[in-house]
């Protein structure tokens, strides 16, 4: 599947394989077989690793333009009009592209903790 090792590597649990392997009730290997795409896993499994990484199964499976989750009221309740305006202008972009952002947004927080700190 395009999206499953990017997910299991990006999600705060730090899961393994085995973990997730686990989960599903398979083989370490057979799960590995899903992350490689030597072997797709049905409907039912698909779906049930969208629900467990929180993700859409359009995004999972690597469907052009799909986000990880479409984001509910809920998510953003507290968040500014800006902060709502630069989630949904982020989710336009390319992958890589909200990749790259992400990244310069870490180092311009870490910048700014440095000059607070004094150093």
């Amino acid at each position: 599947m395009n999206k499953l090792r990017i997910v299991r590597d990006s999600d705060p649990r730090k899961l393994t394989q085995k973990d997730i392997a686990a989960f599903l009730g398979v083989d370490r290997s057979t799960y590995n077989k899903y992350e490689t795409g030597d072997s797709e896993p049905n409907f039912d499994t698909i779906c049930r690793l969208a629900d467990f990484f929180g993700v859409s199964v359009e995004y999972l499976m690597g469907r052009p333009g799909a986000t990880k989750r479409p984001l509910t009221s809920e998510d953003m309740s507290g968040l500014t009009e800006k902060q709502i305006k630069i989630l949904e202008l982020m989710g336009e972009l390319p992958e890589q592209d909200q990749d790259d952002l992400l990244q310069q947004a870490e180092y311009r927080i870490w910048l700014k903790r440095q000059k607070e700190s004094g150093q």
